[in-house]
């Protein structure tokens, strides 16, 4: 029984002494940190924050540019670009594999081609639903679905804007060359030497 109550009292001043040694810790770490606030209120001015701040130049927004041959996926466009034509003409366009002329219209800052002949110059398929003025662009597991009269592509079933609205002419839908050509999986550029459209694999 004494040695019950021995080890009973060990304990109890063990805990005591742990209890005060832990305290002592915490309580050095907290005066650590007031004189640390004590040194940071003496150093510091709330004028070198004012300072700081005027001094600071202004980042200026700046409106994402959109280009002709370059899908942002972004709801902007700069209808003041320069085109490579100023009226639906013909244009040549090399894909790689194949190079003819093909008809386009410029409007509004972008290039529209018509998803069908796009399509074929790109070995995809394109299917067009003249009653609801819906066409759907296909090649392999790449897909785009546009509409006429709106700037809403669905890209793999992903809706994404378009810079312009797509158009219906002449039994086709007209849409951005670079929507149509980045959607299956291709770069648009110009070469300005052969007035030519290249189309690169991604």
């Amino acid at each position: 029984m004494k040695k019950w109550k021995k080890w009973l009292a060990a304990a109890a001043a063990l805990f005591i002494t742990l209890s005060i040694g832990t305290s002592v810790i915490a309580d050095d770490h907290d005066d650590d940190d007031d004189e640390k606030h004590e040194y940071y209120e003496k150093h510091h001015d709330e004028d070198d924050d004012e300072q700081w701040e005027s001094q600071q130049p202004a980042i200026p927004y700046q409106q994402q540019t959109d280009y002709w041959n370059i899908w942002s996926r972004e709801p902007v466009n700069n209808p003041g670009k320069v085109l490579p034509i100023e009226n639906p003409e013909e244009l040549l366009i090399n894909s790689g594999e194949i190079e003819k002329k093909i008809y386009l219209i410029p409007k509004d800052g972008q290039l529209l081609v018509s998803a069908d002949t796009i399509a074929k110059i790109l070995g995809a398929t394109s299917t067009f639903y003249p009653t609801s003025k819906i066409c759907l662009l296909k090649k392999g597991d790449l897909e785009l679905i546009v509409k006429a009269g709106s700037n809403a592509a669905y890209e793999n079933k992903v809706k994404s804007p378009m810079p312009v609205n797509a158009a219906a002419y002449e039994n086709s839908i007209y849409l951005p060359i670079s929507v149509a050509a980045n959607a299956l999986g291709y770069r648009v550029t110009w070469n300005e030497a052969k007035k030519a459209i290249v189309l690169q694999s991604l």
